[in-house]
């Protein structure tokens, strides 16, 4: 009998369960080890080399820990961590117990001037404790009590000194909150939330006075990266609306950045997830641009 004859009579020859198992481990194993491989490269290491490729005068940015899942993974902080450094800015990592527990003003105030803290970036995760801007508790999600006292008082201690603060997302809400407004629940807007909580994203419209139109050199972006349920419900006695999107959702608030108050600015949209649009980046170089002065107004 021939190997040709042999190989015909035994097509499906069987594989034993304990090899397939061996098999299905094995495979199993590599893939976690890629995965680890990965983490360690991006959650590590990347942070460590990218801040080589700054000059060590490079202003420092305030990062308020993301609590949602992306945040603990790391893949928050590696995304501002990217458009930061591009902008030419340090991020400088802070926990929600940095400053102690219960927060105080002279924690938030040690802290800042411990860390040479130079301006503020507030980010995305969960829901604002609605208790804060009398809200509806039964819809909200991923609430962190603590985070939001801590940015609350990152807020007011910013301004005290005269930082620019730039909210992206729940950072634009918080800002909102803290300076006396509310928050707005989308999820009670099936059809405005499933608009604003898309990647496919949508269009925004700037007000052609606003700062952030000056800054953007834009009154109109045709698509802008758009993941929240919730929005700016009634704006703060200081702000402004600087931006709206479909539904009539504030998509972007500012503040007059005139005296000691420094440069406020919220956008409820992700211009760090957008990476081929430039125009979008210059928000984060301004409020870098910004620290610097505010840095030398202190010295």
């Amino acid at each position: 009998m021939t190997s040709s004859d042999k190989k015909t009579r035994n097509p499906g020859k069987a594989i034993p369960p304990a090899k397939r198992i061996r098999r299905w481990l094995s495979r199993i194993g590599i893939a976690l080890v890629v995965l680890i491989g990965i983490y360690v490269l991006f959650r590590l290491i990347y942070p460590v080399w990218i801040n080589t490729r700054l000059p060590a005068d490079a202003p420092r940015i305030a990062f308020s820990l993301d609590n949602s899942l992306l945040g603990r993974i790391g893949i928050t902080d590696t995304t501002y961590q990217r458009v930061m450094t591009a902008a030419g800015g340090r991020l400088i990592t802070l926990r929600p117990d940095a400053a102690g527990v219960p927060v105080s003003t002279e924690g938030i105030e040690a802290l800042l001037e411990k860390e040479k803290i130079d301006g503020v970036l507030l980010t995305g995760g969960g829901d604002v404790d609605p208790n804060l801007y009398g809200g509806d508790p039964n819809t909200t999600m991923l609430v962190h009590r603590l985070r939001d006292d801590f940015e609350i008082a990152l807020i007011r201690a910013a301004r005290q000194r005269g930082m620019p603060i730039l909210g992206i997302c729940r950072g634009c809400q918080i800002l909102n909150v803290a300076l006396g407004g509310t928050v707005r629940n989308l999820r009670k807007e099936q059809d405005v939330k499933n608009i604003h909580m898309a990647l496919k994203g949508h269009s925004v419209d700037l007000n052609p006075d606003s700062k952030l139109a000056e800054t953007l050199g834009v009154t109109h972006l045709a698509k802008v990266v758009s993941l929240h349920g919730n929005s700016v419900g009634k704006p703060a006695p200081e702000v402004t609306i600087a931006a709206t999107g479909p539904g009539n959702v504030i998509e972007a608030i500012e503040t007059d950045s005139a005296g000691q108050r420094g440069w406020i600015v919220g956008i409820q949209w992700h211009p760090e997830l957008t990476l081929d649009e430039q125009v979008q980046q210059k928000v984060f170089e301004s409020l870098v641009d910004r620290a610097r002065t505010a840095r030398e107004r202190r010295r």
